[in-house]
């Protein structure tokens, strides 16, 4: 029997949905445009951009409204679109923009800040204008190891919202095998723990995992990493076309789950695809 086992966090987080949708609802609005891409997802970039919202990468005068992506920014951003006039549409993921409160609250009471996660991303970009960018940023059990940290501070330690929890433990254990004094807050939201942990489950339970999302994408690249360690037959695949250098069979329990950038529309494309192969096959 043919088994097609779906995730139901596949798909659009809920701060990538609001900020789609704040997007959407700009449509014919003159001058609009979007801080980097909105999320990564090709079509809907060039869906909003169909429809006069494109992407930007620095700030101009002749700019009216501004959507700030849900990775966030930091503060100098904020200041730039104030001195330029410019109508500041903020589309930060509630979870991010709690980070960003937190980092500055210790920044200002003098802790020394610690973000976990990838330096080059931009949420973490954003989190660490809001300790003067002056952060600390640990990507790794290495980076923690090779870390040296005054005994005699007090730090705080916050991480990217979708990194994966244990990369996050490994290295809180590492500074404590240290005895170094911090306070950590968990800062991984509840959508990608969810996500990583029902993505396990089911690749776990299946032959075949595919997880679906762009490979700019960070957590869809830790829910490929996640699968990969439970499930040899895992693949990471963009779109419809590319389910062709997959090979499926009728014996095979399949699984799929997918970015929080990730359309409904594209995973649905992609399960029919699935479906349709296997019935051709069975045929």
């Amino acid at each position: 029997m043919i088994v097609i086992k779906i995730a139901e966090s596949a798909g659009f987080c809920f701060g990538v949905e609001r900020a789609v949708d704040l997007a959407y609802k700009r449509e014919g609005q003159r001058n609009t445009y979007t801080l980097g891409p909105i999320i990564h997802n090709e079509i809907v970039i060039n869906d909003l951009a169909s429809k006069g919202i494109s992407p930007i990468e620095t700030i101009s005068d002749d700019i009216e409204h501004l959507i700030i992506r849900s990775h966030g920014v930091t503060p100098t951003i904020y200041k730039q679109a104030q001195d330029n006039n410019i109508n500041i549409i903020d589309a930060t993921c509630p979870y991010v923009k709690k980070i960003h409160r937190l980092v500055a609250k210790h920044y200002s009471e003098g802790d020394s800040i610690i973000i976990i996660g990838d330096e080059k991303h931009p949420e973490i970009i954003g989190i660490n204008g809001w300790g003067n960018n002056e952060c600390i940023i640990v990507q790794d059990v290495n980076d923690a190891k090779l870390l040296t940290m005054d005994l005699n501070k007090s730090y705080f330690i916050v991480a990217q919202t979708t990194y994966k929890q244990e990369v996050v433990d490994k290295i809180l254990d590492v500074l404590r095998k240290n005895l170094y004094k911090f306070k950590y807050v968990s800062t991984i939201c509840d959508a990608t723990s969810k996500r990583q942990q029902e993505a396990r489950e089911i690749a776990s339970q299946v032959d075949l995992m595919i997880v679906i999302g762009s490979n700019l994408s960070s957590n869809t690249q830790k829910l490929y990493e996640v699968c990969k360690q439970v499930c040899d037959n895992a693949f990471c695949i963009q779109n419809v076309n590319e389910l062709d250098n997959i090979q499926i069979t009728n014996k095979q329990k399949i699984g799929v789950t997918a970015g929080a950038s990730t359309p409904a529309s594209i995973i649905k494309e992609i399960v029919e695809k699935i479906e349709s192969s296997l019935i051709e096959k069975v045929v």
